[in-house]
């Protein structure tokens, strides 16, 4: 694996050198925190990237959003890709995703989550698809894995990461076990005095059992650990564009956020779409959780124009942070 690993990484160094020729430079200026004295943690969220061989525009927002994410002053303690990064799980569409990622975000925690598209879309043996997944994960992120469900403790913080078990497109297969291994995490969790979050590719609803029964026993644990704990979940899949009244949910008892398709292109000839490189940016501190919009590829914060007013939320801790 040691050797393979080398081989993906120069391979990935030098097609991401010739493609970032073509994507341009970045010139937006440095952004923030909102209070970096008191901001206890900060993270950015992104998803459905989608990155294509053939699709340089999409690529072009892709290498142009990174760019800029790493341009917030106070830096990121994590970087999550909520799933989707490839179009169909090639191996050049992986190799342009992690070669991206591992050169423009080298410094970064970086969090994967695997999507519906990384195993093939409903194609393909998923048991070879999840296999390269693996394999590139480790490769580029260091994160040997053995399912598509796994967490990580950032500075105390838990982050959640859960998977599909099964080749899927709209559905989110579950085994008993993951369910399982999903309370013995919020478990411990729970010691933590912090709040928790939980990223997946598809909504909490889109839940099923191994044989595609639908459940709410997903949406039902994180709303029970929310009753006495503070949880905030973050998705993707649906490429619902970001704002204030479609994107923020609450309706399962707890913060449920959907995020856009990053590389949104329009048109025939892929042209790159004003919502192109939208994604989130999460601040904790004492008494809350603060989440708003940005515009990675313009680098400016997300104005809702349905709305009229900043596209962000505020979420109370029950329990504060110390």
């Amino acid at each position: 694996m040691f050797v393979k690993s080398i081989f993906l990484k120069i391979t990935a160094t030098v097609i991401t050198l010739v493609m970032l020729l073509f994507a341009g430079q970045d010139k937006t200026e440095e952004y923030d925190v909102r209070s970096p004295e008191e901001c206890r943690l900060n993270f950015t969220v992104l998803s459905d990237c989608h990155i294509e061989g053939n699709n340089l525009p999409r690529y072009q927002v892709f290498a142009r959003s990174l760019r800029n994410v790493i341009k917030n002053k106070s830096g990121n303690d994590a970087v999550i890709f909520l799933g989707d990064s490839t179009m169909n799980g090639q191996n050049i569409e992986n190799l342009l995703f992690h070669g991206a990622v591992s050169m423009l975000l080298g410094k970064e925690t970086v969090l994967p989550v695997m999507g519906n598209h990384d195993i093939g879309n409903g194609n393909g043996d998923y048991g070879t698809l999840q296999r390269r997944w693996y394999d590139y994960t480790q490769a580029f992120f260091g994160r040997e894995l053995e399912h598509p469900y796994y967490y990580e403790v950032v500075d105390g913080y838990y982050f959640i990461v859960l998977g599909t078990e099964a080749q899927t497109v709209n559905e989110m297969y579950m085994s008993d076990e993951q369910f399982d291994w999903l309370d013995g995490v919020l478990e411990k969790a729970s010691g933590s005095g912090k709040p928790v979050f939980v990223f997946s590719h598809h909504p909490a609803d889109y839940a099923t059992d191994m044989q595609g029964n639908e459940t709410s026993r997903l949406t039902d644990t994180l709303a029970r650990y929310n009753r006495e704990h503070d949880l905030v979940s973050f998705v993707g899949h649906t490429h619902m564009l970001l704002y204030l009244f479609w994107s923020f949910h609450d309706s399962d008892g707890y913060p449920e956020i959907y995020l856009p398709r990053l590389t949104q292109l329009a048109g025939d000839d892929n042209e790159i779409y004003k919502e192109s490189g939208i994604g989130i940016e999460v601040e904790i501190y004492e008494n809350e959780v603060y989440v708003r919009g940005r515009d990675f590829y313009n680098g400016e914060w997300r104005y809702d124009t349905v709305d009229e007013k900043m596209c962000e939320m505020t979420y109370g801790l029950k329990n504060p942070v110390r």
